[in-house]
């Protein structure tokens, strides 16, 4: 049996890989294999076939809890729990205006996958990006990337603190 943690970290989990604007969303990744990958999808060798232009990878992580409050008198379920979840944005090709657009795409896609549905089908009582995503700039080989780590604040109720 899953914890409610569990439950609602798979339902943002299906519901940013339910958006056909977005790739499928990898859990929980190494962050050099990510880099790593990135570079060799987008440096192949010369006899190798063409690569796209733009790479996107979607991680997803969990974040820090923000709050817990026991509900007295609520029956089983009783703490109310609000955890981030951390979605990291990771586009890279040839830096430039294209690169920017196909960036700012992506982040409007996870966006309005959480957006969607804020209860995740009913899994949690809210999803919502309540701050602004941190966003950052990296290297893949000779290409560049731009980044972002978004974080869902996820408020869902739990029969334990967790």
């Amino acid at each position: 049996m899953s914890s409610e943690t569990e439950t609602a970290m798979l339902a943002l989990k299906a519901a940013l890989d339910a958006s056909a604007d977005l790739p499928a969303v990898r859990r929980d990744p190494v962050f050099e294999d990510v880099f790593e990958e990135l570079a060799a999808a987008l440096n192949p060798s010369p006899s190798a076939p063409a690569t796209p232009d733009y790479l996107t990878v979607l991680a997803f992580r969990h974040g820090a809890a923000v709050e817990t409050t026991r509900r007295f008198g609520a029956g089983p379920d009783a703490f109310e729990l609000v955890r981030n979840a951390e979605i990291e944005l990771y586009v890279a090709g040839a830096e430039g205006d294209g690169l920017n657009a196909a960036f700012d795409a992506a982040l409007s896609a996870v966006y309005a996958a959480v957006e969607a549905d804020p209860t995740l089908g009913d899994d949690v009582i809210r999803a919502e990006i309540v701050e602004p995503p941190e966003l950052g700039t990296d290297a893949a080989g000779s290409k560049a990337v731009l980044t972002a780590v978004i974080r869902v604040q996820l408020t869902y109720v739990s029969p334990r603190s967790y």
